[in-house]
């Protein structure tokens, strides 16, 4: 255990990880209040061990750099192994009508829900607003179009800059938004981004929007505690601070694995 662990989680400079997803203000800002009063990256930032894209952890690097603290706390993974998967949020509200969408100003085209998700999926249309009445999907395509992926992410912010204006609007988990349909609130389906377009984003400095990717990543290690103090020192004096707490915890019996999926009470 102690050797896998160590393997994993390596002192990575700050400078050299590339965000994959822009971050959200307020969320910031209590990360940075929560981070300088516990002094500690509770846990480590996910990175795609090739190319240093952070695929979970975009508010603690930001974070990490407002601050000025040079290093942090990686856990290092193949971002190609098909155990790691990418899914995403779904933008959800209450009572979203085809009417108002067309309000708004927005083309809308009747189509059924499978081949709307593969006109979706194939940037064929910004959105599929999804409505459930009486067990039965009314779907309609917004602004159907041929998209390249900046054009997409264009015509998304768009549409959802309209509706933010009078609407509050929640992200759900794309494997949770059939219970909110069932709810009778109103979801807007979205292709889901690519391995391929998270790493080529990032490299190309161009992070997308926030909520945009949720990884689905094994063993990921969480509650380290590294404290910030010792990430203010030298790359190889920090690396020594990692290696004594997994040490510590390895030998003291502090860690876990859990191979069910857990709920955290933050």
């Amino acid at each position: 255990m102690l050797e896998i662990m160590i393997k994993g989680l390596e002192i990575v400079e700050v400078s050299e990880l590339l965000q994959h997803e822009q971050t959200i203000d307020v969320n910031l800002l209590r990360l940075k209040e929560a981070m300088l009063n516990i002094g500690q990256l509770v846990d480590p930032i996910i990175v795609d061990k090739k190319t240093k894209t952070v695929l979970d952890g975009n508010h603690r690097m930001k974070v990490l750099k407002t601050i000025k603290v040079p290093n942090a706390v990686c856990q290092a993974v193949d971002y190609n192994d098909e155990k790691i998967k990418i899914c995403g949020w779904f933008p959800v509200m209450e009572n979203l009508s085809v009417d108002r969408i067309s309000g708004l100003g927005f083309k809308t085209e009747p189509v059924d829900l499978e081949h709307g998700k593969q006109t979706l999926d194939s940037k064929g249309a910004a959105f599929m607003l999804v409505n459930e009445k009486n067990g039965k999907k009314e779907c309609q395509l917004i602004e159907p179009s041929s998209y390249d992926l900046l054009g997409m992410l264009e015509a998304q912010e768009k549409i959802l800059q309209k509706i933010n204006n009078s609407d509050k609007v929640l992200y759900i988990a794309d494997d949770q938004v059939m219970e909110h349909l069932k709810a009778g609130r109103s979801a807007l389906f979205r292709r889901n981004f690519t391995k391929q377009d998270v790493i080529g984003e990032a490299l190309a400095h161009r992070p997308l929007p926030p909520k945009s990717t949720r990884h689905l990543i094994p063993d990921r290690v969480i509650r380290l505690n590294m404290k910030l103090g010792w990430l203010h020192q030298s790359k190889e004096e920090a690396t020594k601070y990692l290696e004594g707490i997994i040490h510590d915890r390895v030998y003291n019996s502090n860690v876990r694995r859990y191979t069910e999926p857990v709920i955290v009470i933050y």
